[in-house]
């Protein structure tokens, strides 16, 4: 049976709408990934704080860091081995509910303050949650280290004489020194955390 330009005009019109349908479909997704990606990015970016500082090259720094790992929240302490290519070994990990805003040390013990979700928290050297008096937290920025850092160059001057180079793309968001003599640090980045040993003479 011939096709009527009417009927021929539906179908045109049919196959049009359903293209139109599959397109919409696409874009959706790939908006939805990209806000996702967003969120990812501003929520669950590591952070650090140096618990121990290392006299020399025979001393261990110990540090804490989180990190947002195979879709779980990880806080874990780790004593960086300065003789063997800078290894974390894990010291104690715990896993936490939900991302923390902040880390902070505390004035008279080894342990950590996490914020999460407006609330502070306190863990102790093991990573122990534990009823500790808030008076006990220090105020702590996001980095121990004041810096400056050039976008253009991807250049990090700490004190005005001493330079990090970071990969083109990457930005501080904070810098802890690990050595008493300024020879290492702890550059944290948006996405990762990098070990930077420097001649500080």
């Amino acid at each position: 049976m011939k096709e009527s330009l009417k009927e021929k005009r539906i179908r045109l019109v049919l196959i049009g709408f359903f293209i139109f349908l599959v397109i919409c479909g696409f874009l959706y997704r790939f908006e939805i990934r990209e806000n996702q990606d967003l969120v990812k990015d501003k929520d669950h970016s590591p952070l650090a704080l140096v618990l121990k500082k290392s006299e020399d090259i025979n001393d261990n720094p110990v540090i804490v860091l989180y990190e947002y790992r195979n879709s779980k929240h990880i806080i874990a302490t780790y004593e960086i081995e300065r003789t063997n290519r800078y290894k974390f070994n894990t010291l104690h990990v715990i896993e936490l509910k939900e991302a923390p805003e902040q880390i902070s040390p505390d004035r008279t013990n080894e342990g950590i303050w996490v914020k999460a979700n407006r609330k502070w928290t306190y863990y102790s050297q093991s990573l122990r949650e534990e009823e500790r008096t808030p008076k006990y937290r220090k105020t702590n920025s996001s980095s121990d280290s004041p810096y400056s850092f050039d976008d253009k160059t991807a250049i990090l001057t700490i004190n005005s004489d001493l330079s990090i180079v970071l990969e083109k793309g990457e930005k501080p968001t904070g810098l802890f020194s690990l050595s008493y003599d300024g020879s290492v640090w702890l550059v944290v980045t948006k996405r990762n955390i990098k070990i930077a040993a420097i001649d500080p003479k």
